[in-house]
C-alpha cells in the first residue's frame, strides 16, 4: 500500500516555482528543490518523476497564476487604464525575479522540451489574448484608434512588458516605466 503524499502538493510547487524563477531550469538543482520545498528526492521524485517534471508542474502553477491575473481584463468595461494597472502588477511581482519565468524560459534550454514550449506559447498567448480583447472593447468605444490592429497592438503592450522587466532589471525607476507605459497606451488612441 503506498503511503500518502506527506505535504502540500501547492506549496511545494510554488516554492520550486520560486526556484526555478530565480535560477532557472539549469540553474536550479533537485539538491535545491530538496532545500528550497523541503520534500526529501524520492518523495519528489514519486510525485513528478524528475526534475523537467516538477519543472512543467511548476509552469502550470505559474500560468494558473497569470490566469488569475488576467480576470480583471475580462470585464465588459475593460479598457486600457486596466491594461495599465495589469501592467504596473505584473512588474511589481516581477520585482524580484527579474522578467516573466515564461520570458526567461523562451531564451533558455528547457525550451527544446515540447511541453515546455508549449506552456510558454500557451501562456503567452493567454495575455495577449486578453490585451487584444480589451483593445477590441475600448476600439468599439472610440477609446482606440480606428486604424490600430487589435492583434498587433496586443503583441506591441506584451513585448512592452516585457522590455519593461529589463528596464526595471537595468536600472529603470518608476517614472521611466510610467513613461513608458503612457507612451505605449497613448500610441493607440
Amino acid at each position: 500500500m503506498p503511503r500518502p503524499r506527506e505535504f502540500d502538493h501547492d506549496d511545494v510547487l510554488v516554492r520550486a516555482l520560486g526556484l526555478f524563477w530565480l535560477r532557472g531550469y539549469d540553474g536550479t538543482s533537485i539538491t535545491d528543490l530538496v532545500n528550497g520545498t523541503g520534500v526529501q528526492r524520492q518523495s519528489l521524485y514519486n510525485v513528478f518523476a524528475d526534475k523537467a517534471g516538477i519543472f512543467r508542474a511548476a509552469l502550470a502553477c505559474y500560468i494558473a497564476r497569470v490566469t488569475e491575473s488576467l480576470a480583471p481584463l475580462d470585464a465588459p468595461a475593460a479598457g486600457l487604464p486596466a491594461i495599465r494597472r495589469y501592467m504596473e502588477g505584473v512588474l511589481e511581482v516581477q520585482r524580484d525575479f527579474g522578467a516573466c519565468i515564461l520570458v526567461k524560459t523562451a531564451f533558455g534550454p528547457a525550451i527544446i522540451d515540447p511541453d515546455v514550449r508549449a506552456a510558454v506559447e500557451h501562456g503567452a498567448e493567454l495575455v495577449r489574448a486578453r490585451f487584444r480583447a480589451v483593445v477590441e472593447r475600448a476600439q468599439r468605444r472610440g477609446q482606440v484608434a480606428d486604424g490600430v490592429s487589435p492583434p498587433a497592438a496586443a503583441a506591441y503592450l506584451y513585448a512592452v512588458l516585457n522590455g519593461l522587466a529589463a528596464l526595471v532589471a537595468t536600472g529603470g525607476d518608476r517614472k521611466h516605466v510610467t513613461t513608458t507605459i503612457d507612451h505605449a497606451l497613448a500610441s493607440l488612441t
